[in-house]
């Protein structure tokens, strides 16, 4: 069982997203703000792996992406959920420290997949 953080402002996409991550069996945090997902990692808060939205109100995913992989290096994955399916959307959440992305709408098998290349790396 990993330990998840999901920061998505959509109260819908954000249980959606927790009932998936638990009925495969990891325990999962959300919030619904940059800010507060901020919080949580420079706090101390330690996870195998966070799904983060990149439009969110106050500091959007971008910038907490980039604040995380400053703080934390590559001890723990960032994996995009968004919407973004315009060119140069890919190498833009890329730059900004994520380790890969999943785009919205979201089908499990997709999830899964993600989560096991991402997590398979913790174990060495």
């Amino acid at each position: 069982m990993a330990k998840l953080l999901v920061v998505e402002d959509n109260i819908v996409n954000q249980k959606l997203l927790k009932k998936i991550l638990q009925s495969l069996n990891h325990d999962v945090t959300c919030v619904t703000t940059g800010e507060e997902g901020w919080a949580l990692v420079s706090s101390g808060s330690n996870f195998d792996l966070i799904l983060l939205d990149m439009h969110l109100p106050k500091m959007d995913g971008f910038e907490l992406s980039r604040r995380i992989k400053t703080f934390l290096g590559d001890s723990t994955k960032v994996i995009a959920v968004t919407a973004m399916a315009m060119s140069g959307d890919r190498e833009k959440i890329l730059a900004s420290g994520c380790d890969d992305y999943i785009s919205k709408p979201i089908f499990i098998n997709d999830l899964k997949m993600i989560l096991d290349k991402h997590l398979a790396k913790e174990g060495g």
